[in-house]
């Protein structure tokens, strides 16, 4: 598995790069869309009442919806809660716009309405000035599903060691990649310290990061596992669904670690290579049982070192050039991937922009035969883009989240339709938490508009 072939595949393709910023954000936009571990649940993540109109009410930035139904369970999540773990000065490393501002990075961990739901971004950094970054002592926040009640994800231990750059150079201590596994239940967690490098006559020659891993039960907020020195600059990070084991694409090496025996099983190694922070942190996957690596390209098996290469069609159906959203099925059996649509961007009345044109093309892949079967999203001009897609643990349905608040479940074997719904961020003053509906019936929808 060539270096070139991961980062244009497994980092890039596995990873949620789905660019949806807070910029043009509507408070009934979906940024991330995930199966509870369960599958009972579907959580959602949106822009928590980012908008010009700061008087209107909202039902919140994060929603629980019955996977079974569409029917929305809780809402929750609102800007004051991502002001109150993230304030102004902390933001995503990498990302050239400062500050978190919306629920795309969240996690589902246990069961509704047990559980809680977490907000950990893909890194993380505090501004102290404009040339100057500082190690925060948190990896995130958390929602209790029961209490609604948010706090800090704390981690003294980030704050151990201190780096001896000039922030002059560019380079900085920060956290990033943050991963959690597939199941909700731990998270990989890179910390980068970084060091002035020295020749033999103590003259500065470079920079350098050292980073180091630490795997954290996000059950308890503890950290279980830290191995020191990882590598030197981390671009891409995975994490198996029983903590045991981390996949990583680092400055020196791409490798699998095993975490309680140490033994590393090396892929590919990068001599002589320097290391730049990216504009986006990615996500390798691992299958269920944490046995092989995926791939838009091959699945990899760590224990003998071999590759399954991906059967793609000829001629039209060859793999498409630009993939910004892709999900595995936990018996890997198909890919879901969304294929992105260029649209014409103009502005609204409400001074915000709007794309208009075809939607996303959401594609099943059968991962063994190849054959392809497309989703259909919508035949609207004004939804279906920057979509966000996830699978059931059973691997029987596949949800699919876009801009514009349109929420679709389907039939992963035969890609039948199973239901919609329409999410609405705005509220009346009634209190109720409304979920517009679209059918086929407009005498159905009018008489649902009217109770509301």
């Amino acid at each position: 598995m060539k270096v070139s072939a991961l980062l244009k595949t497994t980092a890039l393709g596995l990873a949620l790069v789905c660019n949806t910023a807070a910029f043009g954000a509507e408070d009934d936009d979906i940024y991330t869309v995930h199966f509870s571990a369960d599958g009972k649940h579907i959580i959602t993540g949106g822009a928590g009442g980012f908008t010009l109109a700061e008087d209107d009410k909202y039902t919140g930035g994060i929603k629980i919806w019955d996977s079974e139904t569409g029917d929305m369970i809780d809402a929750m999540g609102q800007r004051s809660d991502l002001d109150t773990i993230f304030g102004t000065q902390y933001g995503r490393v990498g990302d050239p716009r400062w500050g978190i501002s919306n629920f795309k990075d969240v996690v589902l961990t246990g069961s509704y309405p047990q559980g809680k739901v977490l907000l950990l971004p893909s890194s993380l950094g505090r501004m102290v000035n404009n040339r100057a970054q500082q190690m925060p002592d948190f990896i995130g926040g958390y929602i209790d599903l029961g209490s609604h009640s948010i706090k800090r994800i704390k981690m003294s231990q980030l704050t151990a060691a201190k780096g001896n750059c000039d922030p002059k150079t560019g380079f900085h201590d920060y956290v990033g990649p943050i991963v959690p596994s597939n199941n909700g239940q731990y998270a990989a967690i890179v910390v980068n310290i970084c060091k002035a490098v020295h020749d033999g006559k103590e003259r500065q020659v470079g920079f350098e990061y050292r980073s180091d891993l630490h795997v954290m039960d996000l059950g308890k907020f503890r950290v279980v596992k830290t191995v020191d020195n990882l590598d030197a600059g981390v671009y891409a990070l995975g994490i198996t669904d029983n903590g045991e084991r981390v996949a990583y694409v680092g400055r020196d090496q791409f490798a699998v670690l095993d975490i309680d025996s140490g033994k590393r099983h090396v892929v590919e190694s990068y001599p002589h290579s320097a290391f730049l922070i990216p504009r986006q942190f990615s996500t390798l996957r691992f299958s269920k049982d944490g046995k092989k690596l995926i791939s838009l390209r091959n699945i990899y098996d760590i224990g003998s070192g071999t590759e399954k290469t991906l059967k793609w069609a000829d001629t039209d159906a060859k793999k498409p050039m630009r993939i910004s959203n892709i999900s595995v099925a936990p018996d890997l059996s198909y890919f879901a991937m969304v294929v992105p649509k260029r649209s014409l961007i103009m502005f609204g009345d409400d001074g915000l922009p709007h794309s208009y044109g075809k939607a996303d093309k959401v594609i099943l892949l059968d991962s063994i035969s190849g054959e392809r079967t497309e989703l259909e999203i919508t035949k609207s001009m004004t939804e279906g883009k920057r979509c966000v897609t996830d699978i059931s643990p059973d691997s029987e349905r596949v949800a699919v989240g876009c801009k514009g608040g349109l929420l679709r479940v389907y039939n992963a074997r035969n890609g039948e339709m199973l239901w919609q719904k329409q999410n609405i961020g705005q509220k009346h003053d009634n209190g109720l938490m409304n979920v517009r509906y679209e059918d086929s019936n407009p005498l159905l929808s009018l008489a649902r508009a009217t109770s509301w």
